[in-house]
């Protein structure tokens, strides 16, 4: 044999190697629905709605939820507004860096609402502990995600920008095996398409609500019972200033609001944390004397609770009841 027909066997061999390799990658771009665990549809319907996809003819919310999984499971904007005029863009697992750029993406395609009730758990200042699955969902555009990172390389904050960082990237933007094939097995080549549909339609047709908890009750310790004080990550800080500035230049009424706690979860939080939080909460308000910002968080019946950091639909309803009687006059 040749050296040329070497060469040529070893090319082709590659390239009958690669075929399943390809085969996966095209499949891991088309049918996400198929193969995704349930929480991906409640990303992509948040992203579908801010880039007003699947939302022609419907007339732009008044009020938005903004936030995290608390915001997403403790507000129902039907019950908030029962003319339909809210919606819920907030999402389980967000920090302020998603929210950041749903908001600048909603205001590219929507009017501004009138104003905007902001609720992330404290937790999500310590922690970008989803990351990950910001990158696994591929939430955020090209632009967007190099922004970020650049953004996370001069604050040197190492949950964005840690070890092996920038692989990890390019594995879930070209959604390779490596990342997804575990989910493509898991799911018998698609079978979550039914569940994942059904669930996008439901958070759909609950304007933005849905639950994630949902046990009759939970009085467990929550995210934040486990830390010792409160210490905001680099990208959360910038980034929630960065939201806030966005909502205060568009125009946008802003109540800041803190989700409830269950007892169990309020009685083994520790001091230190909760002066802490107090004070960077007073810091927003006095940075943002136009807002309205709520320090104190809530303390719920263990019964409100479908798990130990969210409320279920009872504890939803009643947190969505008082914060309609609350600020009703700006609501309406």
């Amino acid at each position: 044999m040749t050296t040329k027909q070497g060469i040529r066997r070893l090319i082709r061999n590659l390239i009958i190697i690669s075929i399943p390799l390809i085969i996966i990658c095209i499949y891991t771009f088309m049918n996400p629905m198929g193969y995704m665990a349930v929480e991906y549809p409640m990303w992509i319907e948040e992203k579908d709605y801010v880039n007003q996809k699947n939302t022609e003819g419907i007339e732009d919310p008044d009020t938005l939820i903004i936030g995290d999984s608390r915001a997403k499971s403790g507000i129902i904007p039907g019950e908030l507004k029962g003319d339909g005029s809210a919606y819920n863009i907030a999402i389980g697992g967000a920090s302020p860096v998603e929210m950041y750029y749903g908001m600048k993406n909603y205001l590219k395609s929507h009017k501004a609402p009138e104003n905007a009730l902001v609720i992330f758990g404290p937790y999500h200042f310590c922690r970008l502990d989803n990351w990950n699955q910001t990158l696994y969902y591929n939430y955020l555009s090209l632009p967007e995600l190099l922004e970020a990172e650049t953004n996370a390389l001069r604050l040197n904050d190492k949950n964005v920008v840690y070890k092996d960082w920038f692989p990890d990237l390019l594995s879930f933007k070209l959604r390779l095996p490596n990342k997804y094939l575990d989910a493509v097995y898991t799911s018998n080549f698609g079978g979550n398409m039914a569940k994942n549909t059904d669930k996008y339609s439901s958070v759909r047709e609950d304007l933005g609500y849905t639950a994630f908890g949902e046990e009759e009750e939970n009085n467990n310790g929550n995210y934040e019972s486990n830390l010792q004080s409160f210490d905001t990550t680099p990208m959360s800080e910038v980034y929630y200033i960065k939201l806030l500035d966005l909502l205060k230049e568009s125009g946008v009424d802003v109540i800041i609001e803190q989700g409830p706690f269950n007892e169990g979860s309020d009685a083994l939080i520790k001091e230190e944390f909760r002066e802490k939080y107090r004070s960077f909460m007073d810091e927003i308000a006095l940075r943002y004397p136009e807002f309205s910002v709520e320090p104190e968080i809530p303390v719920y019946d263990k019964k409100n609770f479908g798990d130990n950091n969210h409320l279920n639909r009872r504890g939803a309803e009643k947190f969505t009841a008082e914060i309609r009687e609350k600020y009703g006059d700006r609501l309406y």
